[in-house]
């Protein structure tokens, strides 16, 4: 649990770069028609959209740990 914590605490300076990098390499491989390619890109960074989302929503990097260890022990 200590990574996803980690990861918790840390989500902008991942989320953000896997959203831009997939909506680029979701754009160019839209444009060479492989679809279905470029679709997991995109969801990709809905991902990264979400995971920004909750963070900001939360209230920060020690709010969303203190989320995620109240949904974990309330959700075992």
């Amino acid at each position: 649990m200590k990574e996803i914590y980690f990861l918790a605490r840390h989500t902008p300076f991942w989320a953000i770069p896997v959203m831009v990098l997939s909506l680029e390499f979701g754009y160019v491989l839209w444009l060479k028609k492989k679809k279905k390619s470029a679709v997991m890109c995109v969801m990709l960074a809905m991902i990264g959209v979400g995971a920004v989302g909750f963070y900001y929503w939360a209230g920060g990097p020690e709010k969303s740990v203190k989320y995620l260890k109240m949904m974990h022990r309330n959700y075992r």
